[in-house]
């Protein structure tokens, strides 16, 4: 063209060989940056995996605790009601035979004490099974003697135990109840008849409003023939019972209590599950929790997961980027890249929210935002040394947490891992969870680097404390309730045995407490029980315990008596005080007691026959005209009383 000059030979070849060099180069940036994803990012999120299934293994974990705890707890009430009926068949049936004609009499009695907290229909068979008594109004002259619970006595190994029978709908009482029954012999030893105490399944299905296990936990209480007795979820109430449930772990296994996860065959929820065998009585009681919502507690931290793969896979292809095209920058950029990597997998591998990294050739620590965080630091970076540690690190755990790490530094520990409390700068303490990993060693094996992550645990820390508090303390009081009681009463006695000392248990219900719920409502009524706590507890010694069985009955343990007039006069000192009226929500409530003492070793030397010589004696302060103290006489055994409800509440 003209104006334009042929370009030469040679300069157009160098431009072409230019061109083909950076275009070769590009191509070899792409390639060896592709290759080097495809073998770290599945990497990264195995690692992102592994630590989600972590997650899931800790929330499974919890969960089994969480079960086979209430389980416990709620074997321990399903075995004390079953006492308690037990006691009041055992009770009735002294009475039948005594004077058969005010037995109504004996039974209406019974039911205005329960207060309606249980309602038992009770009938009196003879033996072939024809209705003799039955307090249900109106009630026809039947014959049960086709019922299990009837027929179970009239074999002649059957003896003189409790039977508990079907859950079955009722001929007189036309609800569906649980029958327990017990042979009523004569005084020539032959059977007289048959006593039975019908109760209503949801009865034991109270434990179910303490828990807090979401919306799908579910509790049972089922027999050794996989008979349900009675089961309660949020959605459905008891309308199981009845039902046969064949094969379950809890009915085949020898052990006593334990754990398993299955999907429900009455509903079709997978649930971990606790259980617990009551053998006495032939029952097992489950507690089940929905893996569903076991893991939901986990799904914020399985999420940041993957937010923490996403951000470590942006990172490594923005390092790759930058170490395979600055060629000039190639081994600082590798050393970086594996520096963050090992971080970052640290990280995951900790489930842990911010990363620390130590350097012992000049005693620094850095920190990231969000350790500095955590752990209420002034800076990023921080000189740090043991004096530094024992000013962050609560008194009572420093020793533990320094023995992890020298062990994990003298190569006895793959990693490190502690937990302890850190003072905040506004002098509060928060628990934190610290792993780490020696990252660098000299030639003589020596640590010169370890980095690691920390996770705020507090929150968890506190959840745990009043998972445990609440397993033994009164929900409205914060009194010990009666798993606790027992543990400390089973204690005290022990000690009393070794130290050959007496102990004293002081049983006592609220007279005119239902009038007071009555007339004012349950708050004030509520609020009525809180200051009787606050009150008792404020008259009696540090090493005694007062405890609160449910309703208005409370019980008190006297660790060390002399005789029982030391314990009869703490009892006289109960009494005074609650004779004293109370002021609540503006209302001035006057109440009293009835006291039942009993001393160890001179009334019982068990725990559970002194607690019936304790409530034997309340009964008969009740029966003496309430409002007093009464004894139980040391040559005396203990009584059969009947049945309070409330008392058995966990």
């Amino acid at each position: 063209m003209p104006g334009l000059r042929p370009m030469p030979f040679r300069s157009t070849l160098s431009f072409r060989l230019c061109r083909d060099a950076r275009a070769y180069l590009r191509a070899s940036v792409v390639r060896r940056l592709l290759v080097f994803l495809a073998v770290a990012l599945p990497l990264v999120w195995l690692v992102v995996a592994h630590e989600r299934a972590q997650l899931g293994n800790v929330a499974r974990d919890e969960s089994y605790r969480n079960v086979k705890n209430l389980a416990h707890a709620f074997a321990e009430e399903v075995r004390s009601s079953i006492v308690t009926i037990d006691l009041s068949l055992s009770q009735l049936r002294l009475g039948w035979l005594r004077n058969p004609e005010q037995f109504g009499a004996i039974v209406a009695e019974l039911n205005t004490h329960l207060q309606g907290h249980l309602h038992i229909t009770l009938i009196v068979t003879d033996p072939q099974g024809q209705v003799l008594f039955a307090n249900a109004p109106h009630a026809p002259r039947l014959n049960l003697g086709d019922r299990d619970y009837v027929q179970a006595h009239l074999k002649e190994d059957a003896g003189d135990r409790l039977f508990i029978g079907k859950p079955l709908r009722g001929r007189l009482s036309g609800r569906q109840t649980v029958q327990f029954s017990r042979p009523i012999y004569g005084d020539d030893g032959k059977l007289a008849g048959i006593i039975i105490a019908g109760v209503a399944p949801g009865y034991f299905s109270r434990f179910y409003d303490t828990m807090d296990l979401g919306a799908d936990a579910s509790i049972a209480l089922v027999r050794a023939d996989g008979v349900v007795i009675g089961r309660t979820t949020q959605s459905l109430t008891m309308r199981d019972s009845g039902k046969l449930l064949p094969g379950a772990p809890y009915l085949v296994s020898g052990k006593t209590g334990g754990t398993f996860q299955r999907v429900s065959r009455l509903d079709g929820v997978e649930r971990h599950y606790g259980w617990r065998r009551l053998s006495e009585y032939g029952l097992a009681v489950t507690v089940g929790q929905a893996v569903l919502d076991a893991n939901a507690r986990y799904a914020q931290q399985k999420q940041l997961l993957v937010y923490i793969g996403l951000a470590v896979s942006l990172l490594l292809v923005l390092a790759g980027w930058a170490v395979f095209a600055a060629a000039d920058q190639h081994r600082r950029g590798v050393a970086s890249l594996a520096a963050a990597e090992a971080r970052w997998k640290l990280a995951l591998n900790a489930t842990g929210e911010g990363v620390w990294d130590y350097s012992f050739t000049n005693r620094m620590v850095t920190l990231s935002p969000s350790t500095q965080g955590i752990v209420d630091a002034e800076g990023t970076l921080l000189p740090f040394g043991r004096s530094a540690f024992a000013a962050m690190a609560h008194p009572e755990d420093a020793h533990a947490v320094l023995h992890a790490l020298y062990a994990h530094l003298q190569g006895a520990t793959p990693d490190y891992t502690a937990q302890f409390r850190t003072r905040l700068g506004n002098g509060n303490w928060r628990w934190i969870l610290v792993r780490g990993q020696v990252a660098e060693r000299d030639g003589m094996g020596q640590p010169l680097r370890i980095v690691g992550t920390v996770a705020d645990i507090d929150a968890r820390k506190l959840q745990e404390e009043q998972i445990r508090h609440m397993a033994h303390h009164d929900v409205l009081t914060g009194l010990p309730n009666r798993l606790l009681f027992g543990d400390r009463l089973r204690q005290a006695l022990l000690a009393a045995r070794r130290e050959e000392h007496k102990l004293a248990v002081i049983f006592f219900d609220l007279d005119k407490f239902k009038p007071v719920n009555d007339s004012y409502g349950h708050a004030v009524g509520d609020v009525l029980l809180q200051q009787v706590a606050t009150r008792l507890h404020a008259t009696l010694r540090a090493s005694d315990t007062l405890a609160r069985l449910g309703g208005d009955e409370f019980v008190v343990l006297l660790p060390r008596v002399s005789d029982t007039a030391d314990a009869r006069k703490v009892a006289e000192d109960i009494l005074r005080e609650l004779h004293r009226p109370f002021m609540t929500e503006g209302f001035s409530v006057s109440i009293s007691a009835s006291v039942g003492v009993a001393v160890f070793p001179d009334c019982a030397d068990d725990t559970d026959t002194l607690l019936r010589c304790a409530d034997a004696a309340m009964y008969q302060a009740k029966l003496q005209g309430r409002g007093r103290v009464a004894e139980h006489a040391a040559s005396k055994r203990a009584l059969a009383v009947p049945a309070h409800a409330e008392r058995l509440a966990a």
